[in-house]
Parts: C-alpha cells; structure tokens; sequence
C-alpha cells in the first residue's frame, strides 16, 4: 500500500513512518523542512516537502496515493492555518485525488472543544472543525482521539470511550501509532471516532470488539 503521511517528522508519526515501512508499505512522509526529510528517509519513508498552508503544494505528493493519514500539528503556532484549514484542504484535495481512504490523528476533547483545558480551546476546536468535515467528506475515515501523549515504553494495549478517564490517563505515542496503523486495515475501524488511551486489551482486540457500532 502507497500511504501518504502528513505531519511524518511529529514525535508520534515517526513511530508509524517505522511500523508502515517495516510492514512492507510505502510511506510518503510530508514534511514542511527540507533538513526533515533525511529523518523520514533514515526511518524507511520517502521523505517529500508538503505545506499543509499551501494546497497547491498537495496534489504531486497524493499522486498514485491508497490512502493518506493527517498527523500533523502546528504545536500551538497555527493553529486555523495547519490544524483546521491545512487538514480540511488536505480531505478535499484527497477526495478529488479519488483516494477513498483517510486516517485522522486527532485529540480527546476535540469534540467537545468547550470542556477542554483553557489553553488547549483553540487548538481543540481547529481539530473538531476538521474532524467535522472529515465526517462529512464522503470519505472511507477514521479519527483516532488520544489521551495525554508520552514517550513510555509502548505496552500494544489500550482502552476506548466510556473506559477512560479523560484527566489521568495517558498512552504512549508508540502505541498511538500501532492503532493509526491498524485503523488503515481493520474494516471495523472503519467510519468511526473513538478516544482511545492506555489499557488492558490488544490493540487488534480493541479494534476488532470495542469499538462504537
């Protein structure tokens, strides 16, 4: 499978640029940097410069593309411009590419941006707007809403939805990535949103019989 990865040079995408191409895939990682994209290259991707403020820029990059995953991130610095309008440009222009598939990284709170801490408003609303449109693309889709990120030792188990407690838990963002992962290939995943955090079953479990019908 060609997958193309936007966002590939963030802490958690890094981890999915290694299990994609360990699984035999290809990984087009979209980076803003030129001086990123030998990081990609040494992770196994194919390091390409993407600016997710430039929409022209999309089309080369989605170019014999089956599926494309957004897990990109402003850091706080652009938040409209990248985590709102650069990932609603990106659904568009992946819908008109006739790719049918998108993986969507995106936050717990994102829909409900309003009981999300203070500081985090308005990155949590850029990301329920794009998570919106995702829903209403027509796209094949799933948005995967993490818990508070670390870097711990990856445990490949989880928990969704109702099991969280959306203050304290925490997952690693090796096993954010092994859902991303796994979300591209299991039809359950598919057409869903669901928050996902540290637990006691499997991933390929969690995804197979714990996800919202």
């Amino acid at each position: 499978m060609n997958i193309l990865l936007a966002g590939a040079n963030g802490q958690t995408a890094r981890h999915l640029v290694q299990r994609l191409s360990k699984a035999g895939h290809t990984v087009r990682g979209a980076v803003r940097s030129p001086d990123q994209i030998k990081t990609i290259n040494e992770l196994g991707g194919e390091g390409v410069l993407m600016d997710l403020t430039q929409p022209e820029t999309f089309a080369q990059n989605l170019d014999g593309i089956d599926a494309v995953v957004f897990a990109a991130g402003s850091g706080g610095k652009a938040v409209e411009a990248v985590d709102r309008d650069g990932a609603i440009s990106l659904i568009d222009a992946t819908k008109a590419a006739n790719i049918d598939k998108f993986i969507m990284l995106s936050s717990i709170f994102a829909d409900r941006p309003q009981e999300g801490p203070d500081n985090l408003k308005p990155y949590l609303q850029a990301k329920h707007d794009a998570d919106e449109h995702l829903m209403k693309s027509g796209l094949e889709y799933t948005i995967v809403r993490p818990v508070t990120l670390t870097d711990e030792t990856p445990t490949g188990k989880i928990k969704t939805d109702d099991e969280i407690d959306f203050r304290n838990d925490a997952i690693p963002r090796a096993d954010v990535a092994h859902v991303l992962e796994d979300a591209i290939y299991r039809p359950e995943a598919r057409q869903k949103v669901f928050e996902v955090a540290s637990g006691d079953a499997l991933i390929d479990q969690a995804l197979r019989e714990k996800l919202p019908a």
